[in-house]
């Protein structure tokens, strides 16, 4: 046990930060398969819009540094190559 008031706090601030990430990339997870079934059923207006909240939610974990850039843009691309091949 961490006996000093800045571990303990530093201790404290590393488990809100690993939860708030987690949540993060859950989101993330979910909304990425809410896409890829809206084009499965083949509603393209829908999967547009959706593609568009992923792509934000992505970028926002790219900015606060939830996710690696380079992986934000592999899954922000991969996402628009499906919803592209539905046009």
């Amino acid at each position: 046990m961490k006996k000093h008031r800045s571990p303990v706090k530093a201790a404290k601030q590393d488990i809100k930060r690993h939860e708030r990430n987690v949540s993060y990339r859950h989101n993330v997870a979910t909304i990425t398969k809410k896409v890829n079934l809206t084009v499965a059923t083949g509603d393209k207006a829908k999967a547009a819009l959706e593609f568009k909240a992923a792509q934000a939610l992505i970028d926002g974990g790219k900015t606060k540094g939830i996710l690696h850039r380079k992986t934000a843009s592999r899954r922000v691309s991969r996402i628009a190559k499906r919803v592209a091949k539905m046009a």
